[in-house]
């Protein structure tokens, strides 16, 4: 018997819960691992709070240059009352300003005519880089057939003492338009500009 009890085998119980433990160790931390990865939000959804929109930035609106003819009177006619055989031909609005611009270059002016529309209850206001001449003024109405417009009496300014020279009716000024922009008598070239001195 005492050669039984001198080989006595190790207690299972340690190697046993070695390999235990160590299995348990690993599944423990895959655990805590994968619960870190996909916590849940318990928080009630009032109070969670939505990750701010981004901000987008919005294209500044293109600036209008004034001094362009609005579209609608591009092509809309002018009424003013014509002679029958007047050899002024129907005119729209976009020609007469086409014109007017046309007989500026001829006289080598350095501007456009037309400065700045207005837009007003029954039509347009042209203001105009000339000095003499008034705001034009168009009584315009939209119609089935397009636009039509009736460009009123101009007045000339206050340097014109003499009534009958001051006011210009509109269809003459139309008249004075078409018959000097239509054609240039100007052969020789526009002075160049003065070159400022440094």
């Amino acid at each position: 018997m005492s050669a039984v009890s001198t080989t006595q085998k190790k207690p299972m119980t340690l190697s046993v819960c070695g390999r235990h433990g160590r299995q348990m160790t690993v599944l423990l931390l895959t655990t805590l691992l994968l619960a870190g990865c996909a916590m849940p939000n318990l928080r009630p959804s009032f109070m969670r709070k939505a990750a701010p929109e981004p901000v987008v930035a919005l294209a500044a609106e293109p600036t209008v240059d004034p001094s362009l003819t609005p579209r609608e009177l591009l092509t809309a006619r002018l009424v003013n009352s014509r002679a029958a055989d007047d050899a002024v031909p129907g005119m729209t609005v976009g020609k007469l300003v086409e014109f007017a611009d046309r007989y500026l270059t001829c006289d080598c002016a350095e501007t456009r005519f037309a400065r700045a529309w207005q837009r007003t209850a029954d039509g347009y206001l042209l203001n105009t880089h000339s000095a003499q001449v008034q705001p034009l003024d168009f009584r315009c109405v939209a119609g089935s057939e397009g636009t039509v417009c009736y460009l009123r009496e101009i007045d000339r300014g206050a340097n014109l003492p003499v009534l009958t020279e001051r006011f210009m009716a509109g269809s003459e000024f139309i008249r004075f338009i078409y018959q000097n922009g239509s054609k240039c008598e100007r052969v020789e070239p526009c002075p160049a500009a003065a070159v400022p001195s440094k």
